[in-house]
């Protein structure tokens, strides 16, 4: 059974499984591994969570974190009406990809995002990976396309 849960900074980082979460989710998309060390800043998080901007979304399977959607929610620079929630982590342990739970967790947090005022929803999506085949298949269009390198 699936559970999806809101959490705080505090309640995703004393997760016991977090830490093999973040790690697998950095081993899978990093690019540039040797630019892109993990180690969050975590006091940045604090400080955008405690501005009410941070939305947090757990999933769950059989009570064991399993899968995590970390984004902002914020007004947009150019448009002073429109409320944005931006996705800046999303991931789901490999072997529960095709149960359903991470389409649950991105409907999930699109609801929140929702009840707390976001307008639009934006997701980061590597190239050639199963969440920018599935985005299209939820309404979802291209935004924006972000190029990068090592300098």
């Amino acid at each position: 059974m699936h559970e999806f849960k809101e959490l705080t900074v505090d309640q995703l980082t004393s997760e016991p499984a977090i830490v093999d979460l973040f790690h697998s989710h950095w081993e899978e998309i990093a690019l540039n591994k040797e630019l892109m060390k993990l180690k969050p800043l975590l006091d940045k998080y604090y400080q955008i969570e405690g501005n009410g901007m941070l939305l947090i979304v757990g999933a769950y399977a059989d009570g064991e974190l399993v899968g995590y959607s970390v984004n902002f929610i914020n007004q947009h620079l150019h448009y002073a009406d429109l409320w944005t929630c931006m996705n800046d982590i999303v991931f789901v342990r490999q072997d529960l990809r095709k149960s359903g739970i991470g389409l649950e967790l991105m409907q999930r947090t699109e609801q929140l995002a929702k009840a707390r005022g976001a307008q639009m929803m934006l997701w980061h999506a590597k190239q050639n990976t199963a969440l920018a085949d599935l985005l299209p298949r939820m309404g979802y269009r291209v935004q924006d396309i972000v190029f990068s390198r090592g300098l």
